[in-house]
């Protein structure tokens, strides 16, 4: 019969990926800090893992303390966004003709980061984290109904800012 310790250990390795994306698409894609950050949570998590509800998603739980984290790592830096300008090391470059497909891109994750924070984290949860609306509201302690409102209405925004440029 599997301990609790085992459980944690295959939830880690079924989801240590899934949270360094997380980390990494919102540092800047520094992977020391996105490595540090999951490490820590993973951490806080494994001490926290006996209050586990076994009935509850364990994406849910995990992506919480994640996001928690995050802001207080936020909090602690004196940042709320990530510059533009560190987010071009990612951009696929312009070999092979690629120029068109790098500069939508670029325009793209510019007027995403101009976007109100909402807005941001709500759009990186659903298309970056390819989380589901019901694992998003649990994070965000929100109706899933709202959550789905929330998505709509943010690439809406989007949209409406990329017909502009």
């Amino acid at each position: 019969m599997a301990t609790k310790q085992d459980n944690f250990l295959a939830y880690y390795n079924q989801f240590k990926d899934k949270i360094f994306n997380y980390f990494l698409y919102r540092v800047g894609f520094d992977k020391a800090l996105a490595e540090d950050l999951t490490s820590e949570v993973f951490i806080k998590a494994l001490k926290a893992f006996a209050s586990f509800d076994e009935n509850q998603k364990f994406q849910s739980w995990i992506y919480a303390i994640a996001h928690n984290h995050l802001i207080n790592h936020y909090v602690r830096a004196g940042r709320t966004t990530v510059p533009l300008e560190e987010l071009e090391d990612f951009i696929p470059d312009t070999n092979n003709n690629q120029f068109e497909e790098k500069y939508e891109a670029e325009q793209v994750l510019q007027v995403i980061d101009e976007m109100a924070a909402s807005d941001r984290d709500i759009l990186r949860f659903r298309f970056v984290d390819e989380l589901d609306y019901r694992e998003i509201a649990d994070i965000l302690c929100k109706e899933e109904g709202a959550v789905r409102t929330q998505v709509s209405r943010s690439l809406e925004k989007l949209r409406q800012k990329l017909k502009k440029i």
